[in-house]
């Protein structure tokens, strides 16, 4: 009777054990299942976004060249020269490539204000539409689909003298190459569809395949694709549309693996557990019963600690195996936590510059207002600006605006108090939130980050790059409401910024709460 009743309850614990081990795999199958399709859903919508603030570059970058040309005294000389007085426009082209042939771009086309074709003359199609449409386009970027397909054109007017002479227009292209280099960055698929038909796209030779959306996935032969419109501005309907997929035929393909995986633990485990069950039949009770006390702690969310002993028989090894198992298991919760906590430092740190993010200020804020109303001690914020931080831009690149940027950082760090928190908060604008005893402690950092700014000239390629820093300073009062203080006084420290720029820059200047002027939409562009 008790050998049946041994037999028995070895069963049961077998089966339970089991049955857990099984549990365990077929959640965290769905698990990792329902997390990758959401992730993948996610990077989906996220890509698309980034896309097209990469084309939103491209096309302010595109805006630009046109205007680097139209602006040029001497291209506007030449052109009233040949609009004006009639001479022959081939100086004109030499002019152009002799002094901007160097532009990065496919096709440039100059116009007079009469239509008539004066530099592109070989590029019919889109020097005829912008001939055609000169009086609707001028200081514009549109698409446009010529004889090399879909392509992004930047115009901008040649004035000389306060009279527009004509047009310029410069296009880059969409073609395979530049839809390359977008998968490239993105690691997707990008497809230029009109009419229901592919006219193009990075999967090679699938030219005017059917192009038909259900439930937001693509079907091209074997192959599904999850796909998501681009939204491009100024892409009127008739024109080509852009779209970004990736492949869900090889995500299922991967939790089919994964499946097949989990399948072939659960049968092994299986078997392990059966076969464990059988050698410890004879010697049961106590170190089973440490075996499933341990486990129901397991299944409780901890992990507790369990000493090895000298291996005596099947249950020892047995036993000392859990306690590897384990110890395995507290590693890699010790990992996952560090993971954990890099994670969240990420998601509040600026890569850039390793300084907080917005989303940081605004978590930390309401804790350091009631902190600062319960001792009675005053809250500010000094917002710094790099002085002509688009020039710098400009003139040595944006890599040497990057340095620029780490290097205040450091200034930040080195000339703030240890329980300062400092941000950076878009662009070239920086944060400093404080706790201070008064008013003047606050403006006597912000001048002393501003003197040692001005004193310590970035160095970027052996050149000697001047950055100065003009600062705003605010407080925060008491009457603030809770749930607008702290945009009050980011924009009591922006009103400030702005005189400080409106006083010649490279200063400090403290927000007067009498001052109502409100800070014009360019005060920020220097």
């Amino acid at each position: 009777m008790g050998t049946q009743t041994y037999r028995a309850r070895l069963i049961l614990y077998s089966s339970v054990l089991m049955l857990f081990l099984i549990g365990t795999l077929v959640y965290s199958y769905s698990y990792t299942r329902s997390i990758i399709l959401e992730e993948s859903e996610r990077n989906l919508t996220h890509t698309v976004r980034l896309l097209q603030s990469q084309i939103e570059s491209e096309r302010n970058e595109l805006l630009r060249y046109a205007g680097i040309v139209s602006d040029d005294l001497r291209i506007q000389e030449y052109m009233f020269v040949v609009v004006r007085v009639g001479s022959d426009n081939e100086p004109l082209l030499k002019l152009y490539e002799r002094l901007f042939g160097w532009l990065p771009i496919d096709r440039r086309v100059i116009i007079s204000d009469k239509g008539k074709v004066l530099v592109g003359a070989q590029y019919q199609d889109l020097a005829g539409w912008v001939s055609k449409h000169r009086d609707r386009v001028s200081e514009k970027v549109f698409y446009f689909e010529g004889e090399l397909g879909l392509e992004l054109v930047a115009v901008a007017p040649i004035i000389y003298q306060g009279e527009q002479l004509g047009l310029m227009a410069v296009s880059r292209t969409l073609n395979r190459a530049w839809l390359q280099q977008k998968r490239q960055n993105s690691g997707g698929h990008v497809f230029i569809e009109k009419d229901g038909k592919i006219t193009i796209s990075t999967l090679g030779d699938t030219s005017r395949s059917d192009f038909e959306i259900n439930d937001g996935r693509l079907h091209l032969g074997d192959d599904t694709y999850r796909v998501n419109p681009m939204e491009l501005p100024g892409l009127d309907e008739s024109m080509p549309h852009m779209w970004y997929g990736v492949s869900e035929t090889g995500i299922v393909q991967t939790l089919h693996k994964h499946g097949q995986f989990t399948l072939m633990l659960v049968v092994i485990g299986g078997l392990a557990i059966f076969a464990v069950g059988l050698m410890i039949f004879r010697n049961f009770n106590r170190p089973l019963s440490r075996l499933i006390t341990l486990t129901e702690e397991i299944t409780e969310g901890r992990l507790p600690v369990m000493v090895k002993s000298e291996a005596q028989n099947e249950i020892d090894v047995l036993a000392n195996k859990f306690a590897d198992m384990l110890q395995a298991l507290r590693e890699k919760q010790t990992e996952i936590d560090r993971v954990h906590k890099q994670l969240e430092k990420s998601a509040i740190t600026d890569t850039l510059t390793g300084l907080y993010n917005r989303r940081h200020l605004q978590e930390i804020f309401p804790k350091l207002r009631s902190q600062a109303q319960r001792d009675w001690r005053c809250l500010s914020v000094i917002l710094c600006d790099l002085d002509f931080f688009k020039k710098i831009n400009d003139q040595y690149g944006h890599l040497a605006g990057d340095h620029c940027l780490v290097h205040f950082s450091k200034l930040l760090k080195q000339h703030s108090r240890s329980n300062d928190f400092l941000y950076r908060i878009g662009g070239e604008e920086f944060v400093i939130l404080s706790i201070c005893k008064d008013t003047d402690g606050s403006v006597a950092i912000a001048d002393k980050l501003r003197m040692a700014c001005a004193d310590s000239p970035v160095v970027y390629r052996g050149k000697n790059i001047p950055v100065t820093v003009s600062c705003g300073v605010s407080f925060s009062t008491p009457d603030d409401p809770h749930d607008t203080a702290l945009q009050r006084l980011l924009s009591r420290a922006d009103k400030a910024l702005y005189q400080a720029k409106a006083e010649g820059r490279n200063r400090v200047c403290v927000y007067q709460h009498s001052d109502e002027v409100e800070a014009p939409p360019s005060a920020q562009q220097a």
